[in-house]
């Protein structure tokens, strides 16, 4: 496992453990000046079906992750934590989740379709708390609201051939080259990145996972 060291406002009281290789998800929970380390299980993230709530899937997906490193972290007392991200398009017919697109043209297809319109992104959460009582997983979720801008083909053609789209849900990253495209948040930015780190911090700090980096005496 990949160790991560930070100083910051808080500190971990059990050994903490990101189920993602993201970069954007690891600076995220650095922020919050938390030592941890990253483990990740390849193919533990379900797929999407056409009735699933995206609430409910997004935090299905993140306890996948989740629940398939813990069962092979060995650190005793460890807390492990998986998330995951999916932008949905509220049509007439209903949710449509939008995940990473196959290739450019799908990419560009999504950015097309999210042009001019508003969307949600939801991030779901799961920490599994291992002890000698066996696991106990938490599970939540965040969600935030945001309106793209109205950008001609060739300009959303060039902008997923810069290749940013690739491993994105939605085929944007908005702390990337793909900020441009938004005209308006409504939520949490983080949680539009990929970590609602004032929801996280809360549930460790409730769960007795982390504390103040420094107490007054």
């Amino acid at each position: 496992m990949k160790e991560i060291q930070h100083s910051g406002a808080f500190r971990a009281l059990r050994p903490l453990v990101l189920a993602s290789a993201s970069p954007r998800r690891r600076e995220l929970l650095g922020s919050l000046g938390l030592d941890f380390s990253i483990r990740v299980v390849e193919g533990s993230e379900p797929a999407p079906t056409p009735d699933d709530d995206p609430a409910a899937y997004v935090m299905r997906a993140a306890q996948a992750k989740a629940e398939a490193v813990a069962r092979v972290v060995e650190t005793p007392g460890a807390v492990v934590l998986g998330s995951d991200t999916i932008v949905v398009l509220h049509e007439t017919s209903g949710p449509v989740i939008l995940g990473k697109p196959a290739n450019r043209d799908e990419a560009l297809a999504m950015l097309l379709h999210l042009s001019g319109r508003t969307h949600t992104v939801y991030t779901g959460c799961c920490i599994v708390w291992l002890g000698e009582d066996g696991p106990r997983t938490e599970l939540f979720h965040d969600a935030a609201d945001v309106t793209f801008a109205e950008w001609p083909e060739d300009v959303l053609r060039a902008y997923a051939a810069t290749g940013e789209c690739d491993d994105k849900a939605g085929s944007y990253a908005i702390q990337g080259l793909g900020s441009f495209l938004v005209s308006e948040i409504r939520g949490q930015w983080a949680t539009i990145v990929g970590l609602p780190v004032l929801a996280v911090a809360k549930r460790l700090l409730e769960g007795g996972g982390i504390e103040g980096s420094s107490r007054i005496e």
